[in-house]
């Protein structure tokens, strides 16, 4: 499982809606469907509120940034949604190894893990990381599931 933990907060989400969607699109979806393996949960830090979005049950996610953001804004609400838990608190942010942008040591993104993206502070430090953080938030998502998607089928990651 490849799990996407977006750390920001209802006002980031508010002031750029389409970053969160664009990293939401870029967890979830392929170019012929939905990544069943894969996980995209939001925490927001500020209503101390935890939404996540499982591959494997979504429904009704398409590509485009605005019914993406239209997507995510009805998840944020609590609307029920299918494949879409909300929870108060932070609730099952990680799961297997902790990888960032940045970190201690070096790793590779071989399942289970969860990449953190970091929009606001929270206390979470990264096992290790990929040194791309250089990259925007939604590319360095494309670059962990590219690089997940060589690892798991064999070929050598370009990272």
């Amino acid at each position: 499982m490849r799990r996407f933990l977006v750390l920001t907060s209802l006002r980031r989400f508010n002031e750029e809606p389409h970053l969160h969607a664009k990293i939401l699109v870029a967890a979830l979806l392929i170019s012929n469907g939905i990544r069943r393996d894969a996980e995209a949960v939001f925490y927001l830090s500020d209503v101390d509120k935890t939404v996540k979005i499982l591959g494997d049950r979504v429904k009704r996610l398409f590509p485009d940034e605005d019914s993406s953001v239209g997507y995510l804004k009805k998840a944020l609400s609590g609307e029920k949604m299918p494949g879409v838990v909300v929870k108060k608190g932070a609730y099952d942010l990680i799961s297997g190894v902790l990888i960032g942008p940045s970190g201690k040591g070096r790793c590779l993104p071989l399942p289970p893990f969860t990449y953190v993206v970091r929009l606001e502070e929270y206390r979470l430090e990264a096992e290790c990381g990929l040194g791309i953080e250089h990259l925007p938030a939604h590319h360095q998502v494309v670059v962990v599931n590219i690089t997940a998607d060589r690892l798991l089928h064999g070929r050598q990651p370009q990272i």
